[in-house]
């Protein structure tokens, strides 16, 4: 090996995926040195294949998931946590109220307020300290990046929701940036609708990245919005929806291998949903929804229990748009303040359906399921974050 040119070494292992080459860092120093180098990191982005991984919250945690099409019927395996460890501790796992994933990147939001970076695939953390007035219940997190001839350059986004004014709560924006480790409020940003009219936002729902900018399913006055933030420039887009989507829908947005935004969504109490991608969005090209397929879900079984309140359907992600398949989540909502639920596999024309056991979660940690692709992105501290730990 020690005669192959290192430029050639280089362009093998940038094609090589992350979780493969994460074990060849003790093959050697030599290989071991290349791949840390943020260079390599940033040609690996480009060059190697995205291998696209299942994450689950769970009792707080976030779990591996697998779902294998190849067998009939299809298996559905939850597997151990990932390894997020406490910043103060060796052996403690952080629990997580929140999560949001960004080039291989996870922002969870701790159940103790704190903020934290993740790179499950290199193990690599970063505390992030937040402002002393922030209030982490009322708040939104996005990760993302702005491109520049440097590579990307890692920012978060946090809208804090003050819903004491009701019934038009009060959004404020701050943004933190990882090279200066500092956070500074926004001005211009004001969720403006299509016509250039600030929206009236009463919640918001699930969150996604795609290529450096967030996006996000908001419920407003005037019905249901879906919008992104442009990291780069730093402001707030209004974007259409699938022609087909109504006022009063329930919806899920997820990614699709970094290519595609896909939204799920079906009209409440009722077990027809939709499932909609977009073209493969450009950061500055417009996009476009095409329908994917149609599902009419399984309803729940009445089990029979006294403790039994409502049932209801959870979460739903795309995870193979060739072969039509989705994986989503029914749940029971008991009196004991639990959730009882399964997490399903199903195709269109009911092809590929399987089922889980029934598993339990509490209600301050319901089920979310982020399709992830793993990658080496570096995660690097600040100079004042250094000198901290230094001290």
């Amino acid at each position: 090996m020690s005669d192959i040119p290192l430029d050639l070494v280089e362009e093998i292992l940038s094609r090589v995926p992350a979780t493969s080459l994460k074990r060849f860092r003790t093959t050697c120093k030599l290989w071991n040195a290349l791949i840390k180098e943020e260079r390599f990191t940033e040609k690996h982005f480009r060059k190697a294949p995205k291998q696209s991984r299942l994450l689950m919250m769970k009792d707080n945690k976030i779990c591996s998931m697998s779902v294998n099409l190849n067998v009939a019927p299809p298996t559905i395996e939850l597997k151990g946590a990932l390894d997020l460890k406490d910043s103060h501790s060796n052996s403690k796992q952080v629990d997580i109220a929140k999560v949001f994933h960004c080039d291989g990147l996870l922002l969870c939001t701790t159940k103790d307020s704190k903020l934290v970076v993740y790179n499950p695939c290199s193990g690599e953390t970063r505390w992030i300290q937040l402002e002393t007035t922030c209030v982490l219940g009322f708040s939104q997190f996005a990760l993302g990046y702005q491109n520049n001839k440097h590579g990307r350059s890692y920012k978060i986004l946090k809208i804090w929701d003050d819903d004491v004014h009701e019934p038009r709560p009060v959004y404020e924006f701050t943004i933190y940036e990882f090279k200066s480790d500092s956070w500074r409020k926004l001005l211009d940003v004001r969720l403006r609708d299509v016509d250039g009219c600030e929206c009236q936002i009463k919640r918001f729902g699930n969150g996604v990245s795609l290529k450096g900018n967030a996006y996000w399913v908001a419920y407003g006055v005037a019905g249901t919005i879906l919008f992104s933030f442009d990291f780069t420039r730093e402001r707030d887009r209004r974007l259409c929806p699938p022609p087909s989507l109504k006022e009063f829908d329930w919806t899920a947005l997820s990614v699709i291998r970094e290519e595609k935004l896909s939204l799920a969504f079906g009209e409440v109490n009722s077990l027809k949903v939709e499932i909609w991608v977009t073209n493969q969005i450009d950061t500055d090209a417009a996009f476009s929804w095409s329908k994917s397929f149609a599902l009419d879900l399984v309803d729940i079984p009445d089990c029979g229990w006294d403790g039994v309140t409502f049932k209801y359907l959870f979460w739903i992600v795309l995870v193979d748009e060739e072969k039509k398949v989705a994986l989503y989540v029914n749940a029971w909502q008991v009196k004991s303040h639990n959730s009882v639920y399964k997490v399903y596999v199903t195709g269109e024309d009911d092809d590929y359906y399987t089922e889980t056991a029934y598993l339990e979660s509490s209600d301050d940690c319901l089920p979310f399921i982020i399709d992830y692709v793993p990658s080496l992105v570096q995660i690097r501290q600040s100079r004042r974050q250094k000198e901290k730990n230094e001290n």
